[in-house]
């Protein structure tokens, strides 16, 4: 008979939130179970792990091992049995049980229609299955497509969702579920209003969508609106809703969510995560426990009330094995197997038979030898040798398990057994040659709790054996030969006898067109294989991871801004131009494709060049005596005519922009008081101009007495504007008419008033 296991679970997850705690299981060594989202180990590798040797690892399970597992939703609860099979109890209103129904059971149901499980994930009111083949099955709510079948619709019964290459783990939260998929990725799907998704929206997604995480995921766990996932590296992130610190980047917001995964700060790295309603902890290397968010219920564990933004460390004396949290308070496993528990408890969520919160952890009566613990929002569940599960709290839907609608404030026992099978050759793997048995304890030697031997009369072949090329399964994971030793072959499709890796085969014998080796790096070109002669063709020849390496070499010069010419301070060589170098060294300027340039003859030295003249040469970056930048002067044999000059009233295009005397008004008038003066009297003749004139223009007076040029009227005068008396005295009688002419300092008309007219009349 096979070793039971009776010690504590070496690593437990996430289980999560406080609405539905994730449960993540696998195969651990002796049986152990793991509730953490980490795939199982066995032997001197999960030995090396339980003592903190060795790294964490995501990969898709490969054999059929099924180990007991419990996750806690809201209020339903689910438990894994070793035959691969899933039930459920406890709340169904949304089919979140999978039997078909939406009537609640206090007492264990099977799910139906699914196949071998090998984890299960409870969310709020939705459920979670991972099958030993890796594939995702899903029932009970969908309003915000946590299922992740592409719809919005209720599932009484478990549908499947899609995710590449298959998964190794998965988690639900409060209406959103998270997967880790065979390559360590992250997907996620459902809720999202607060980034709880962790793809940078605030989207739901009714399908899985990937995340984008630095390394290789070994746990994920889901809260009410945050998420959490555990790098194999050691390293946490979290991402979603941040309104009492649960992200833990040391700041609380309920309108700013962290939209992608934040790297949280710890002192140690972490083997296990799990995600509370609005709190988080960690597990770290050292076997001691941080939390940190939401504290009001003492769900943190440090001795207060105040919630804290970043990690504090929670008061475990001893060293911890496991974490699981509910929705307000959170559960561990200390190496002794002893359970402990700490935060709300107002209906005996805590287990220590009182309904007192707790600030800091107390022992959860009667449990000392706990293998995996699960929180719900109001209730929790332990897996224990013997008698497997157990559970305590809220009961008002049956989540309990054991056959009633009473609150327990200390553990009772749902009414789920354990299952044998008989073991005919002694492997330690059962089948089904005799009926399987229900009980606490194996019924005699013979029965086993693995019941998925597939050749229970060949002790070789088995869920635990190792794959050897000899035409069996003998791991019984439904392939033939996969993995057994020399079974990797490898396509030349070019026939250069050297095979391309991503394209293999298992095989016992060498199939046509496949090789033992997978050195090629073109296998559609046979001239390019290791060994080759390496040319000059911007090809890595001989496959070494170079290219070009070995023959003649030029040197080529950095051109960053594209113009065609080379930086001669930035230089390579090769043996052909590498993309974004020439072989020109004659840029001045290698961050300006403008330069260097040819620049336009500036004659008047107005410092702007003339459009007409661009000169070919000098060539460079600064323009030399005589020459501009610019090539738009429209007269330069004039320094004050160029772009930007101001405009005159002097008929000419000042500004250069194509028009004379343009937006500065330039006018000239003249005008007499009166158009009659009497003898001996008075009157004033005057002339106004408006526009900048050129300095030195000057005002000249003409006109005519009696139709006769007058020659008093050649008179000049610097003011540009004037007036002045006129008088009719004797000698001066007649018709007189007068006008000004502007002139500029080259004595060219600019501007010419009006003709005013008056008689001086006789006395």
């Amino acid at each position: 008979m096979r070793k039971q296991s009776s010690k504590a679970t070496w690593i437990v997850c996430a289980v999560l939130w406080g609405l539905g705690v994730t449960g993540c299981g696998g195969s651990g060594p002796e049986g152990a179970m793991l509730e953490s989202g980490l795939p199982a180990r066995t032997g001197e590798a999960a030995r090396a792990e339980a003592n903190g040797e060795g790294a964490l690892s995501a990969a898709l399970v490969t054999s059929s091992t099924v180990t007991k597992a419990i996750s806690a939703g809201s209020s339903h609860s689910l438990a894994l049995r070793t035959d691969g099979s899933v039930w459920a109890w406890g709340h169904n209103s949304s089919g979140q049980l999978g039997n078909g129904t939406q009537t609640l059971s206090n007492v264990p149901v099977r799910v139906t229609g699914l196949p071998a499980i090998q984890a299960i994930a409870a969310g709020e009111n939705h459920s979670l299955a991972l099958g030993v083949d890796g594939t995702i099955w899903a029932w009970g709510q969908n309003n915000a497509g946590q299922l992740g079948d592409g719809t919005k619709t209720h599932r009484l019964s478990p549908v499947s969702v899609s995710v590449p290459g298959g998964a190794v783990a998965i988690a639900g939260g409060l209406a959103h579920s998270l997967a880790i998929a065979a390559d360590g990725s992250v997907y996620s799907w459902g809720q999202n209003a607060y980034g709880q998704l962790g793809d940078g929206t605030t989207s739901s997604r009714l399908t899985p969508v990937r995340l984008s995480l630095p390394v290789s995921i070994a746990a994920v766990s889901a809260g009410w609106y945050h998420s959490m996932a555990l790098g194999a590296d050691g390293r946490v992130w979290t991402w979603g809703y941040n309104n009492n610190g649960q992200i833990g980047n040391g700041s609380a917001s309920s309108s700013i969510h962290q939209l992608s995964p934040y790297l949280v700060s710890l002192a140690h790295g972490a083997t296990a995560i799990a995600a509370g309603g609005n709190h988080s902890l960690a597990l770290l290397s050292n076997k001691s426990v941080v939390a940190w968010g939401h504290n009001a219920n003492g769900q943190l564990g440090n001795g207060t009330t105040t919630s804290a933004h970043a990690p504090v460390a929670v008061g475990l004396t001893g060293e911890v094995s496991a974490i699981a949290v509910g929705g307000n308070f959170s559960l561990a496993i200390d190496s002794t197997g002893a359970a402990w528990s700490w935060g709300q408890n107002n209906v005996g969520q805590l287990g220590d038979g009182s309904t007192t919160q707790r600030t800091l952890p107390v022992w959860v009566l009667g449990v000392s030898d706990a293998q995996a613990l699960s929180g719900g929002l109001f209730h929790a569940l332990a897996l224990r040798p013997g008698c497997p599960f157990w559970a305590w709290g809220q009961n008002s839907s049956g989540q309990l398990g054991d056959g009633t609608l009473t609150h327990r404030l200390t553990k009772t026992q749902t009414q789920l057994l354990n299952i044998y099978f008989y073991d005919l050759e002694g492997d330690g793997y059962g089948a089904d040659l005799l009926p399987a048995e229900e009980a606490c304890e194996a019924p005699s030697p013979e029965y086993v709790e693995n019941g998925l031997d597939c050749d229970d009369f060949d002790p070789s072949v088995n869920p635990g054996a190792t794959e050897v090329c000899d035409g069996l399964d003998n791991d019984c994971n439904g392939q033939t030969d996969d993995g057994s030793a020399s079974s990797n072959w490898y396509r030349d499709a070019d026939g250069d006898g050297h095979g391309d890796a991503a394209v293999s085969t298992q095989a016992c014998g060498q199939p046509s067109g496949y090789v033992s080796n997978s050195n090629d790096c073109n296998d559609t070109n046979a001239s390019v294989k290791p060994g080759a002669t390496e040319v000059c063709n911007n090809v890595d020849d001989n496959c070494n991871g170079s290219v070009d390496e070995g023959v003649p070499l030029s040197t080529w010069y950095r051109d960053a801004d594209g113009d065609g010419r080379g930086d001669a301070a930035v230089s390579t060589l090769a043996c052909s131009a590498p993309a974004g170098y020439v072989s020109s060294s004659d840029d001045c300027n290698d961050a300006n494709p403008t330069l260097p340039r040819a620049f336009s003859q500036d004659n008047d030295r107005d410092g702007y060049g003339d459009r007409f003249t661009i000169s070919p040469a000098p060539f460079g970056c600064t323009p030399p005596p005589g020459y501009s930048y610019t090539s738009d002067d429209c007269n330069d044999s004039n320094a004050s005519v160029r772009p930007g000059a101001a405009e005159l009233c002097d008929t000419v295009d000042n500004n250069c922009d194509g028009a004379v005397d343009n937006g500065v008004g330039c006018s000239c008038s003249a005008w007499l008081s009166s158009d009659t003066v009497p003898s001996g009297g008075t009157a004033t003749f005057g002339f106004v101009t408006t526009g900048p004139f050129p300095a030195g223009s000057r005002a000249y007076l003409y006109g005519t007495r009696n139709g006769v040029v007058d020659a008093n009227g050649s008179d000049s005068y610097d003011q540009l504007t004037f007036s002045y008396q006129v008088g009719n005295y004797p000698g001066l009688e007649g018709y007189y008419q007068r006008y000004i002419i502007i002139r500029g300092p080259d004595y060219a008309a600019l501007c010419e008033t009006n003709v005013v007219s008056g008689w001086f009349l006789a006395p």
